[in-house]
């Protein structure tokens, strides 16, 4: 593995977690085995802390070492932790979730050979299940942390990894549909993939598919597989399709394996497709750019424009804020405005696709009365979910002659087409 410019993809799990790297000899995702002695991919999503000192172990690595697992401290549910804000008390200790995910991310990175994260990475993606504002913050605090600027430090959620592993592949094995049935268990969700390439850029969808529970029996379990790979192809053509996760094994999946390789499709297996998507999503955007003519129109798009109408230099003109086309947690806008005669915000808001127009109008309550143009306004915008953005004002007044007030005021502007 190279010591500097890597390229990585981690796998941040509920339960398992895992890491590649991008080899530019193989031109591939590799994954990469954190513990010692051992060619598995995956490791627990678990910390441990030495008590009474600053020690912690992650990664199932170094902590066997002279450590009985007894005589350590578990950050239970460190997943959870990381998806919200509350503080973690660890021996009388309030730590932040974001710096609990930067130990985590440190121990398993030096596990994998990543001493300085900050100097040696060039681009790292970390995917999870799923993205809450609490995780998207917690997980910024951690690359802070760890000394890797936010140009070089990415964040998805999986069906966005599944996007970028695909198209990451040969293009005869996205050349029409590509499906995945992702195993927790028992549990298995199937997910769709599709390129529309009558736009332009080409579009391209994840769609959520059916979900079934599993029986137990190797026959049962078969029977039931088979049934949910009919109901979810149905009469579509698909190049390829992926099985991942934990609870497949072709020692019971006789009949759903004939299924699957039907019409020639190609399928693959195995564990690592996040983890792998994850690393070409940081090769992507740190040095590749060798998908532009494609736009993945995923659940955590912001599929709305978001400006106002003000006059600047004496001119009225339109001042776009929020940009459609880019993940809800990467959008936000802060600017300062004068009033001019008004007591309202009033925002245009844009479908990207149909190009609607709506209008939003923000009442300011309280506001000091003041002569017009003599209210300066801090405005910020951010989002909490694809159609949720949450707006910020505070009065700045205006000089020593209107001080400002300390009124602060907090909307969230919701279907952002309403």
């Amino acid at each position: 593995m190279e010591l500097k410019n890597l390229i990585l993809g981690f796998d941040f799990g509920e339960k398992e977690s895992q890491i590649c790297c991008y080899s530019r000899a193989e031109k591939d995702a590799v994954s990469i085995p954190v513990r010692k002695g051992s060619i598995e991919e995956e490791f627990p999503t678990v910390l441990f802390k030495k008590p009474g000192e600053d020690q912690w172990y992650a990664a199932d690595g170094e902590k066997r070492e002279g450590q009985e697992e007894a005589d350590l401290l578990e950050v239970e549910n460190l997943y959870e932790v990381c998806m919200n804000e509350r503080p973690c008390i660890i021996e009388d200790t309030a730590y932040a979730p974001g710096e609990l995910l930067a130990v985590f991310l440190k121990a398993a990175l030096q596990a994998a050979g990543v001493i300085e994260p900050g100097l040696q990475v060039a681009g790292i993606t970390v995917t999870t299940p799923k993205l809450t504002r609490a995780f998207v913050k917690n997980l910024r605090h951690a690359y802070e942390l760890l000394g890797i600027p936010r140009g070089r430090a990415y964040l998805q959620e999986y069906t966005e990894s599944f996007y970028y592993h695909t198209l990451y592949q040969k293009p005869e094995l996205w050349s029409r549909k590509v499906g995945m049935f992702r195993f927790e268990g028992d549990d298995v969700t199937f997910y769709s993939l599709e390129v529309n390439r009558r736009t332009k850029p080409a579009t391209v969808f994840v769609k959520k598919g059916k979900h079934l529970k599993l029986h137990e029996t190797p026959e049962d379990r078969d029977r039931d597989f088979t049934r949910l790979i009919a109901e979810s192809f149905e009469n579509e053509i698909y190049s390829s399709v992926y099985l991942v996760g934990d609870g497949f094994d072709r020692s019971w999946a006789e009949g759903s394996i004939k299924l699957l390789c039907r019409n020639q499709r190609h399928v693959f297996g195995g564990s690592n497709l996040f983890a792998k998507g994850a690393c070409f999503t940081a090769r992507e955007k740190a040095e590749e750019r060798s998908l532009k003519g494609y736009l993945f129109l995923g659940n955590d798009l912001v599929r709305h424009n978001v400006g106002m109408e003000m006059t600047i230099s004496g001119s009225p003109a339109y001042y776009p804020m929020i940009q459609a086309g880019v993940n809800w947690y990467e959008a936000e806008k802060e600017c300062e405005l004068i009033l001019d005669g008004t007591e309202d915000l009033v925002f245009v808001v844009s479908d990207m696709e149909s190009g609607k127009k709506n209008r939003y109008t923000m009442h300011l309550p309280g506001l000091p009365k003041r002569p017009p143009r003599t209210t300066r306004l801090h405005l910020k915008l951010e989002y909490d979910a694809p159609k949720s953005c949450r707006i910020t004002v505070e009065d700045l007044g205006f000089g020593e002659m209107f001080p400002k007030s300390g009124k602060i005021w907090h909307e969230t502007m919701g279907e952002a087409s309403k």
